[in-house]
């Protein structure tokens, strides 16, 4: 042991110190007291509280939206600060990718699961949790707290997280596959059959996934049992028959659908190594592919026909320019992901990522620049009004490009959409031909001529009398 010696002076002035530092820490302690705070909160437990990562409580600290005090490299919270925050933390909750939960949230899962009322017996399916695997927020589950006041959208959504939640700690669910081939020496046939052995976490909505099973693979059979085969065993022929089919292109994209295809975008790469890549990216993230929707669509390149979408004459111009150039080339999201990987992994420098971002931009510059003399002229039609070959179609309009002559027909029409025959034969001889399922603003559907009025605005013209409706 080492023995410091100090003057008596020195160490009454130390004593004299830590007495004053002592007295400060009480009154600090009692006017937080006085002031209905306990105690402060460390992140950990304001992360409990609000149900929130650590990363989304930075982002808080960052945006000055919750007060705090830093000591040495800890950050500790007031509990009423955390309280004003709790109303906010919905609108607040980051957007996040993940389809898993942490270690800790999963301790929560039994208590959660029977406040929603789901009985499922222990022990729970793990496949789920996975600490790695959480990016910067754990998958959106429910928190227990009963709904009140929903809308029937809302219903609908709230629904859809519980059902995948209780799915999600299941057990598995069994069934036995079989496929045979049999053979009459010259030909070969397929037949697939499956049966349910346990319906486990399709449980939770059964029928629906059946339902839904069937449609994804209509050849094969649903049996209570399978047929105890054997290789190279003869079978009697009782019955065949020849049967015409014809193969049916791919439905055109809903925008369920569409944003399916942008998460799987990789399925569609053919380098093996960008599509391993791609696997958990795809085109976009869960945040922005709905946008990127509505963009197209602000923009005229897609528009919705009920459910479906579909391309405007504007956005198929645009794909025969860019279809066989580098910016419309999903492997380079693939590329990029491997790129990143590495410099992550210490096995490139980041200047050199760098480098290739630079050439790739110049290369689709200089790619879009020499398209300019390329691109597609669409025909114009002789203006009703002014007489001039001027009148264009475009995607939601049809109207003169001079702009002292003002004549334009809307191509939405009482829930249809006007084709572009239609426009020339108004434009033409100034009425369309019968428009069947027009909509009124009752919601009662009829049928109509549009015709051209002196006035060059449009109203209705009925089959079987010539009065006309309101011009619109």
């Amino acid at each position: 042991m080492e023995i410091v010696s100090i003057e008596k002076k020195t160490f009454e002035m130390m004593v004299a110190s830590f007495n004053a530092l002592a007295e400060k820490v009480a009154a600090l302690r009692r006017r937080s007291d006085g002031g209905r705070m306990e105690r402060w909160l460390t992140g950990e437990e304001v992360c409990g509280q609000l149900r929130i990562s650590p990363r989304t409580l930075q982002t808080l600290r960052d945006r000055r939206l919750i007060g705090y005090s830093q000591i040495n490299r800890r950050f500790y919270y007031k509990p009423e600060e955390v309280k004003k925050l709790i109303p906010l933390v919905g609108t607040l909750y980051p957007r996040t990718g993940s389809r898993y939960i942490s270690e800790d949230v999963f301790e929560e899962v039994p208590a959660l699961l029977r406040k929603i009322g789901a009985a499922i017996k222990s022990p729970l399916n793990r496949h789920s949790v996975d600490n790695a695997k959480v990016t910067d927020h754990h998958a959106i589950i429910p928190t227990g707290e009963t709904p009140s006041g929903l809308s029937a959208d809302e219903t609908t959504i709230y629904q859809m997280v519980v059902n995948r939640f209780i799915e999600a700690f299941s057990p598995n669910s069994e069934e036995e596959r079989m496929q045979v081939r049999f053979t009459d020496g010259t030909n070969t046939f397929t037949w697939k059959a499956c049966r349910q052995i346990s319906l486990g976490w399709k449980a939770v909505q059964k029928g629906k996934e059946v339902e839904a099973e069937k449609k994804e693979d209509s050849d094969e059979q649903i049996l209570s049992s399978l047929p105890n085969l054997m290789e190279g065993e003869v079978l009697p022929l009782v019955d065949a028959e020849i049967t015409e089919h014809k193969t049916k292109p791919k439905p055109l994209y809903t925008e369920a659908t569409l944003l399916s295809a942008m998460e799987k975008a990789g399925k569609e790469v053919e380098d093996t190594e960008s599509k391993k890549a791609m696997a958990d990216c795809g085109i976009g993230t869960p945040a922005t592919r709905a946008n990127i929707i509505e963009t197209l669509i602000l923009r005229d390149y897609i528009r919705r026909d009920k459910k479906s979408i579909i391309p405007t004459e504007k956005g198929l111009a645009v794909y025969e320019i860019v279809k066989d150039k580098k910016i419309a080339n999903a492997e380079m999201t693939g590329s990029w992901e491997l790129a990143l990987a590495a410099i992550e992994a210490g096995k490139m420098p980041s200047d050199k990522f760098a480098q290739g971002i630079n050439s790739y931009v110049r290369t689709i510059c200089e790619e879009l620049l020499s398209l300019s003399s390329e691109q597609k002229s669409y025909p114009v039609y002789r203006c009703p009004k002014c007489g001039q070959q001027s009148v264009g179609i475009y995607a939601k309009v049809a109207k003169c490009r001079y702009e002292t002559c003002g004549f334009h027909v809307f191509r939405d029409v009482c829930g249809i959409h006007l084709s572009e025959d239609n426009i020339r034969d108004l434009i033409g001889s100034g009425r369309t031909p019968i428009l069947k399922g027009l909509t009124s603003k009752a919601g009662k559907k009829f049928n109509a001529r549009l015709v051209l009025g002196e006035d060059y605005a449009t109203s209705f013209e009925f089959e079987n009398k010539k009065g006309k409706q309101r011009g619109r």
